[in-house]
């Protein structure tokens, strides 16, 4: 997805490599006895400006958040909604969040778990016989953590579209999960099930349907009732069905020629289970905050979540990755953050949390950029990150303490993370022009 490797809804090799990530600036914060209370007023300055530099850097609009164990301790807009309105960005409208999706996806499999409904071996065809046919043994756990080795059904959709008017023929396609399942599996197979990592969308398509099957209910209505409403996420929707938004929004903007693409009325169904959620920033940091504290999951299905089954390309546990914080913790030993990030054809959003649970920082950008694979604007957009993290540290954060770039365990410090594939672009993303 970009210079940042954005992992979102990404696709498989044979479709697009991510380019290298540079490293993160550390970030210069002099060593002070200030708290975090204190140093509120000018870390918020800093952000505002890390915000206007997103949009300098070449995105439409963006909006972000951070949280405390107080609550909200900043959001902040920059930039319009919508190029052909002008209306300017405000830090509560809502986005595409792309495969932020998958953690609160990954959170209905294993309340299924908790109620002893499922276990993470629980395999395709203990729930849905014969929709993968020979490889119907691909087990939940495989599925959430993307070493099923199932194709990405994005590759066969876009195998063929080279403009941007036939990428906007597919996504304006409605179809069922069942489709995409089957576009997926024309493709062979990644790998033998189990025996490596893939990026796959079809992964979280397959443990939608199963949901749906085991509770005789729309995957929107489980996350409605079992996720939305109880971690008080006001905005969110997950809109399958008619329009993709249903108020003040950022606009699904591709930059891939003039004038741009505005994919809004493009519908849902070609994102799904895998990315279809629509959200503002705060919505988002309070399902991280609300999953760390143990309100959606037991505590022994949120450690399994936090686990990482694999740690190259990166340390990805069941639809959470883990990077590490620019805030030591107190003893000052390194920790991380968990999150995920999701890109769609005209969004970028980003979420972490802290390891504790009592820090959360996200940022969402509209203008995704077809002409160049080194975007400064998710560049930028890694720093507000950054910043939120380290002014957010109740402990003040030195220029030789532990910053973006020094983390155990040879865990990635670029808080956007380093993606397997570039995601939700298709093969000749490079050379996308419009039609004269």
């Amino acid at each position: 997805m970009t210079v940042l490797a954005i992992l979102a809804l990404g696709v498989p090799a044979a479709a697009a490599t991510a380019a290298p990530t540079p490293p993160v600036p550390k970030p210069a914060v002099p060593a002070s006895t200030a708290t975090a209370h204190d140093r509120r007023p000018a870390a918020q300055a800093r952000l505002q400006q890390d915000l206007q530099a997103v949009v300098d850097a070449g995105a439409v609009g963006v909006v972000a958040a951070s949280t405390t164990r107080g609550g909200d301790w900043w959001k902040g807009a920059a930039g319009v909604r919508n190029p052909s309105t002008g209306s300017a960005a405000q830090p509560f409208d809502t986005v595409r969040v792309g495969s932020v999706t998958k953690a609160m996806v990954a959170t209905l499999a294993m309340q299924e778990v908790d109620r002893r409904h499922w276990s993470l071996s629980t395999t395709v065809d203990d729930v849905l016989p014969g929709l993968l046919g020979a490889h119907g043994d691909v087990t939940l756990e495989e599925l959430l953590s993307h070493r099923s080795g199932l194709p990405d059904y994005l590759t066969a959709l876009l195998r063929t579209a080279q403009t941007p008017e036939q990428v906007e023929t597919v996504l304006a396609t409605r179809r069922t999960d069942q489709q995409l399942v089957a576009a997926a599996l024309a493709d062979p197979w990644s790998f033998t099930p189990g025996t490596s990592f893939s990026y796959s969308n079809t992964n979280y398509v397959v443990v939608g349907m199963m949901l749906a099957a085991a509770t005789h209910r729309s995957v929107g209505s489980l996350l409605a009732q079992r996720v939305f409403a109880p971690a008080g996420m006001g905005s969110a929707r997950f809109p399958m069905n008619g329009p993709t938004y249903d108020g003040a929004h950022l606009s699904d903007v591709a930059l891939w020629g003039d004038p741009p693409g505005i994919l809004d009325d493009l519908g849902s169904t070609s994102f799904s289970s895998a990315g279809a959620v629509v959200a503002n920033a705060s919505d988002i940091d309070r399902f991280y905050r609300a999953l760390m504290a143990g309100r959606l999951t037991s505590k022994g299905s949120l450690q399994q979540m936090l686990t990482p089954r694999t740690t190259t390309p990166l340390r990805y546990g069941l639809g959470i990755y883990a990077v590490g914080d620019p805030c030591p913790a107190a003893d000052g030993s390194p920790q991380l953050l968990f999150g995920h990030d999701g890109a769609t054809f005209g969004t970028l959003t980003v979420v972490f949390t802290s390891t504790d649970g009592t820090r959360q920082a996200s940022v969402a950008y509209n203008g995704r950029d077809y002409s160049t694979t080194t975007p400064q604007s998710a560049v930028a957009a890694n720093q507000v990150l950054v910043d939120a993290f380290t002014a957010s540290c109740p402990r003040p954060v030195t220029a030789g303490g532990q910053t973006a770039g020094e983390r155990p365990d040879g865990v990635d410090g670029r808080l956007l993370g380093q993606a397997p594939q570039d995601a939700w672009v298709p093969p000749t993303r490079s050379a996308l022009t419009r039609s004269r």
